[in-house]
């Protein structure tokens, strides 16, 4: 079902808008950027205080927003019960509120203001004694909180801001900027919360929760929205603004049936439906491998300005407008995670916080996933490569600084990174019954990085002090370079690895690193561990030979990464000749027994082999070259251990040779064998063949193709010495078509042999 907005409706039409949000109600049932954050000052020295007076049970608020300022007047009604005997004061967070009256179970309380805290006089309350606190107080010019803290934005109509529009953000420590609470992740509201909100009735709220009620007072309406599941103070959220909104189901494999409500301003309600059709497939995926969608409902509310890309209250996640234009499906994708994640599983602590961001960051991978097929490490290596860098080299992504907790290189990047390498070290098998156990086990309630080491412990089968403790507690990553060698001979199906390692700080690490080498035959893995300085070499063997050989091809493990090759230093043109430079290869321990150097006519070959035997030395004068024909040049460096492997070749490198004017090579040209296609390949048409014969002999020129079958013989017989050209016109020897593909032309002439590529479309 989809509705228009409100804005100019006449009471009958807004009266319908009302009747289907409470119909929405009852079905319910009883890429995410942000600043840094400045250091707020905790009230309570322990980071996770399982010794604090009191619990908070539930919070409701009364509130009415201005719309015409900032300003906000609330009441705060809070159930909560004694923890220790003899209770005499309660302490609750509250910067910048004027705190007009206090009331204890209905009767007037005494209270102090001490800086950035309310203080209430108790008068010594048993211990499991439940009492109600009601704060009446009022607020306004939250923009003195800070750009990035106010707690409360109200922004009004104008530019981006397509309706005046207010709502909070309270992440990490700013719910207390907008309602007398106790702020800290760890004392979440057991019985949740309600939000009574009252404004103008052209204006929408949305909140925490399902709407259960709307009450008229002439031109005002309350609507109230009550959130059943237990709550963190900095998930709780509204928002006021002329919205239109429209409602989609999510109907999962858990047998669920989640209404989607969507807050967009009206010029941007058709846009928002093709941003958010992909929100019923993001709920299945998290909800096949996590379990249940943990709330009552979910819901998106679009805002500008926004400091934040989006914000995961709870099942009422904040985005910021452009997300509609530019379809942030990632950054959607990543904010409906946290509803496991972060809401219904919240860090204990803010040293914690990658419990949160890390997961969400990962779960975005897990999505691309499932929705493009391709494995996560491509996600991961696109997305996250800022793990290699900035702050994540500084400092360990546990117990972050304040102000660095929504650091991107350390909490979303490499906290998304830790995830999936714990998923390669415990496998498949027992990585995603873990991540659903710790769902479960922490439930509606908080957890610490402990309890997702000993759940992983518990399924994995064995201790994970070694990962946790260098992914976790210290900053960096490994380094790794890596020599491979691959058999040149024609039945090239081996290949050799070594590896080089160090830290970028600290200790080596140590994790299982997988090989890999594939062939006609399919691809052959091997899983070896490295935690020393040098590894290998290890070998690889295959049944056809070898197309590719890599090092962790996959994207499993956080490092930096180099696949060492030669590299040329220079082609410098002279006569018919090109002189080239190489560095020595030194990457090996072992030394190359040396070089081969390989020539092509295309940036991208085919080459072919030039030296006859092995360059001992990092340099190689080509001769007999025609003046004007650009080269193209690669290196490979051979094993000193065995000289039928050696590297990948480098990358080419070209240069054009001159001529002598009116010198021997001008006048009866260069002595020099060469072969080239001439014109477009791939052709549609005949093709052409362009040589070159360094004297008069007998010539053949054939077409094979790639599997080395004779196809056709174009040229066979005596032909004269200087340049030549032959057109094959893509038929083999009996006169049938050929099929579309690649084929190799073969010249040879006086013992000596060239061979091209030649493409044929049909």
């Amino acid at each position: 079902m989809r509705t228009k907005g409100v804005e100019g409706m006449r009471r009958r039409t807004f009266t319908a808008l009302l009747v289907g949000l409470a119909a929405v109600a009852a079905l319910a049932g009883p890429r995410e950027t942000r600043p840094p954050m400045a250091a707020t000052p905790h009230i309570y020295t322990a980071k996770f205080d399982t010794t604090h007076s009191f619990d908070v049970r539930h919070y409701r608020l009364a509130l009415r927003p201005a719309m015409t300022s900032d300003s906000l007047h609330g009441r705060q009604t809070i159930a909560a019960v004694s923890r220790t005997a003899g209770l005499d004061t309660v302490m609750l967070h509250c910067v910048r509120l004027a705190v007009d009256s206090v009331k204890l179970d209905g009767t007037a309380a005494g209270y102090r203001r001490p800086t950035d805290s309310l203080l209430v006089g108790m008068g010594g309350l048993a211990s499991g004694q439940p009492f109600t606190l009601d704060i009446f107080y009022r607020a306004g010019n939250f923009s003195a909180n800070g750009s990035y803290s106010r707690g409360y934005y109200w922004y009004p109509k104008g530019g981006q801001t397509l309706r005046t529009v207010g709502y909070t953000c309270s992440a990490p420590q700013d719910a207390r900027k907008w309602m007398p609470c106790l702020d800290e992740p760890w004392d979440k509201a057991d019985s949740g919360c309600v939000f009574e909100i009252t404004a103008p009735d052209s204006f929408v709220t949305a909140a925490n929760g399902v709407l259960s009620d709307t009450v008229r007072d002439g031109d005002l309406l309350t609507w109230r929205w009550e959130e059943a599941s237990s709550i963190a103070t900095y998930l709780m959220a509204f928002h006021v603004s002329r919205y239109s909104f429209w409602t989609d189901t999510a109907r999962t494999s858990t047998g669920d049936t989640v209404p989607l409500l969507y807050f967009v301003w009206p010029q941007d309600s058709a846009q928002s439906c093709e941003a958010f059709a992909n929100v019923p497939a993001m709920m299945e995926c998290y909800t096949s491998r996590f379990g249940r969608y943990p709330f009552g409902k979910y819901a998106m509310a679009a805002v500008y300005p926004f400091v934040f890309g989006g914000m995961e209250n709870q099942d009422m996640t904040t985005i910021i407008r452009n997300w509609i234009g530019t379809s942030d499906q990632y950054g959607i994708a990543h904010e409906l995670s946290h509803m496991w994640f972060g809401d219904m599983v919240t860090c204990g602590t803010w040293a914690d916080i990658w419990l949160n961001e890390g997961f969400a960051s990962y779960c975005e991978a897990v999505y691309d996933e499932q929705a493009t097929g391709r494995l996560p490490g491509a996600y991961m290596g696109q997305n996250f490569s800022a793990a290699l860098s900035g702050n994540a080299l500084i400092y360990p992504i546990y117990d972050p600084p304040m102000s660095l907790i929504y650091d991107f290189s350390m909490e979303y990047a490499k906290g998304a990174w830790v995830l999936h390498m714990l998923r390669w070290v415990m496998g498949e098998a027992a990585f995603w019954p873990m991540m659903r156990a710790y769902a479960d086990s922490f439930a509606y309630g908080t957890a610490v990085t402990s309890d997702l080491q000993r759940i992983a412990e518990q399924h994995h089968g064995q201790g994970l002090d070694w990962f946790f403790d260098q992914w976790l507690r210290r900053p960096g990553h490994p380094r790794y370079t890596t020599v491979i060698y691959h058999r040149t001979a024609p039945d090239s199906n081996a290949c050799r690895f070594t590896v080089k390692h160090w830290p970028s700080s600290g200790e080596l690490y140590s994790m299982p690193v997988n090989m890999a080498c594939s062939s006609a035959a399919g691809r052959k893995d091997t899983v070896v561990w490295l935690e020393a300085a040098l590894s290998g070499p290890f070998h690889l063997e295959t049944a056809s030979p070898i197309i590719w050989a890599r090092f962790d091809p996959d994207n499993w493990v956080l490092k930096s990464h180099n696949d060492s090759i030669p590299r040329m230093r220079a082609a410098v043109p002279g006569p018919c000749q090109i002189s080239l430079v190489w560095n020595s290869f030194t990457a090996d321990p072992a030394p190359p027994h040396g070089y081969i150097a390989y020539r092509g006519l295309a940036a991208g070959g085919p080459f072919a082999r030039i030296n006859g035997g092995i360059v001992p030395d990092t340099s190689y004068l080509d001769t007999g070259l025609v003046p004007g024909v650009r080269y193209y040049y690669t290196v490979a460096a051979v094993s000193g251990q065995d000289t039928c492997f050696q590297t990948r070749s480098s990358s080419s490198m070209s240069a054009i040779p001159t001529g002598v004017a009116g010198g021997p090579e001008e006048a009866a040209g260069p002595r020099v064998l060469w072969l080239s296609p001439a014109g477009a390949n791939p052709s549609r048409e005949a093709v052409r063949l362009e040589y070159h014969l360094p004297s008069a002999g007998r010539t053949r020129l054939a077409i094979y193709n790639l599997s080395g079958q004779l196809v056709r013989t174009v040229v066979d017989g005596f032909r004269t010495a200087g340049p030549q050209a032959a057109v094959w016109n893509g038929r083999d020897g009996a006169g049938r078509k050929a099929a579309s593909g690649g084929y190799l032309a073969v010249l040879e002439w006086g013992g000596q042999r060239r061979t091209v590529r030649v493409n044929r479309v049909f």
